[in-house]
């Protein structure tokens, strides 16, 4: 399954955005998806081969991990 992405319209309370309702199905659907991913990692080279030094390129690393996830469906 890919991302399923809330369409919140292009202004506030315009109406042409997601329902309540089906914006917690996308995220209830998201969140199942990634409870039940197989891979878990075990130590933090598995991310991406070594540590990172630094919070930013942690979380260069972290933004890398999603989008790869996007895009791959995993």
């Amino acid at each position: 399954m890919t991302k399923q992405v809330i369409n919140v319209g292009t202004t506030a309370n315009d109406k042409k955005g997601d329902s309540l309702r089906a914006a917690f199905q996308k995220v209830n659907a998201n969140f199942t998806e990634l409870y039940t991913s197989t891979y878990t990692p075990t130590t933090a080279s598995d991310w991406a081969g070594t540590a990172p030094t630094t919070v930013g390129e942690a979380l260069d690393r972290l933004a890398e991990a999603v989008k790869a996830l996007n895009t791959t469906g995993a």
